[in-house]
């Protein structure tokens, strides 16, 4: 298993694009890590060899200045020769990641899925929402202290799931790449379409506020009265409901259609920094007889985005629900998929979190933003001390309410806004800035990766920290570069 890479030999830009993976496989070698690419330059018979087991549009009309590649999954990275950095992730999952161990299943399994399993099964077949019990809610607030993710299977009634699922295929010619969010930072003389397009994201999303969606309601309600439960059971571990005591916000459901041939979302965190406002993050997945050829589980990692080590692979089967917290403990990807794979998301918000950042202040105030109680007060009770209240208390809640330039500085000075920049550079290491400034002189300073990060300097036993940021529930490309713990 490998990555067939083919780039343009007479391109500069490839070239130099080639050294930086070239240097990275040594690295690998040395440390006694098998191959993870096989470099064919184009023109030449070996690239031929490479395209003839390539068809339809995943093919290339030319490789003039490009880097190509095709991954072991079946899919295509069309373009690398600007961003290799994209293709040394790929390199690097192969070599690093860890699948779990036998005991590290029994271990996940006895906590996350089987006791909610169990609960299910005992639960008396005229309550229609067996996680709603006392002791179904423990289990499920154990498995998210413990293991920071819970699966609770037939969550809803059949009849909702169908809907939501014929509302969702019948909406999908309105459905937009998932990665459209991205456009809104396209800067001058980026390609929009490359933006649009790039493989590390590859459903198609539509938000239930953008129109009617049969049966969302009804989803709705259900998972907003298992968060509610969640905050208030007393049967609830009590510190996970004092992690959920301020989410009275969540977003509309999101549904998102993943493609057959081998669409995927790569390894994200919901909440990487910790400043959106999002806690958790629950999934319901509507695919019928799925099995395990068609692919797409969502693969669950062991907590920051800098692990190697995957906790669970979760197979999106019909009428099952997925809650997680949003932040650092949970890094996850969606696998290739290989079947259409159906899913609906829901964010659920911490109004405390979102206090302390412009957007999502500013969100809190959006009538798209579902709020699960009295709006005003939700707001009071975010506050953390008398002065934010007061002025809590006094802006206006009406949907076109608007805040000016200086509203805006009187906001961020009592409540302390800090923009995601300014928490990146607090968690930038000196190893961070090091490594992003070998980079760019391998890249653009004219000097030979061994050059640039100076041999003995880099780990080779370790990956690059390449971390993709999802912002605004839809994707942002962000690389930070530094070596994992």
């Amino acid at each position: 298993m490998v990555i067939q890479v083919i780039y343009d030999v007479a391109c500069p830009v490839c070239l130099r694009a080639i050294q930086l993976v070239t240097f990275r496989e040594e690295t690998f070698r040395s440390s006694g890590v098998a191959s993870t690419v096989q470099l064919s330059p184009w023109p030449s018979g070996a690239a031929e060899d490479v395209l003839r087991g390539v068809a339809g549009p995943g093919r290339p009309a030319s490789l003039k200045q490009k880097v190509w590649a095709k991954l072991p999954s079946g899919l295509i990275l069309p373009e690398n020769q600007d961003d290799p950095m994209r293709l040394i992730y790929e390199m690097e999952y192969l070599a690093f990641v860890r699948l779990p161990t036998a005991s590290m299943l029994a271990r996940v399994d006895g906590v996350a899925l089987l006791p909610l399993q169990r609960a299910r099964q005992n639960a008396q077949a005229s309550v229609p929402r067996w996680w709603s019990s006392p002791e179904s809610l423990r289990l499920c607030a154990t498995a998210l202290k413990e293991e920071n993710f819970a699966v609770l299977d037939g969550f809803l009634p059949e009849e909702v799931c169908q809907a939501l699922a014929e509302g969702a295929k019948r909406s999908r010619p309105s459905m937009v790449r998932g990665a459209t969010g991205a456009a809104a930072r396209v800067s001058p003389g980026q390609d929009l379409a490359k933006v649009l397009n790039q493989p590390s994201r590859g459903d198609v999303v539509k938000f239930a506020d953008e129109g009617q969606m049969p049966g969302c309601q009804d989803f709705l309600d259900a998972l907003d009265a298992l968060v509610d439960a969640l905050k208030t059971s007393d049967s609830v571990e009590v510190s996970v409901r004092h992690r959920l005591s301020c989410v009275d916000w969540a977003n509309s459901a999101m549904f998102a259609i993943y493609p057959g041939g081998a669409s995927r979302y790569i390894k994200h965190v919901d909440n990487t920094l910790g400043t959106d406002g999002r806690r958790l993050t629950a999934v319901l997945y509507l695919n019928r007889d799925w099995c395990e050829q068609d692919g797409g589980c969502l693969r669950i990692f062991e907590p920051t985005m800098q692990s190697c080590q995957v906790k669970r692979d979760i197979e999106p089967l019909w009428n099952r629900l997925v809650v997680f917290w949003s932040t650092q403990e949970v890094p996850h990807e969606v696998l290739s998929s290989y079947k259409d794979r159906l899913a609906v998301s829901v964010w659920f918000i911490d109004g405390a979190e979102s206090l302390r950042s412009r957007e999502p202040f500013e969100r809190l105030f959006s009538p798209k933003l579902r709020c699960l109680g009295d709006r005003r007060q939700c707001l009071l009770k975010a506050a953390k001390n008398e002065d934010e209240r007061a002025v809590l208390a006094a802006l206006p809640l009406e949907a076109t309410h608007g805040f000016s330039e200086a509203e805006r500085r009187r906001l961020a000075r009592l409540f302390g806004w800090r923009t995601e920049e300014d928490v990146q550079r607090e968690l930038d290491t000196a190893q961070d800035r090091a490594i992003r400034s070998a980079l760019e002189k391998a890249l653009q300073g004219g000097q030979t990766p061994a050059e640039a990060f100076g041999v003995k300097a880099f780990a080779p036993k370790k990956p690059l920290h390449f971390e993709i940021v999802d912002d605004e529930i839809m994707m942002r490309e962000r690389p930070k570069f530094g070596l994992a713990d």
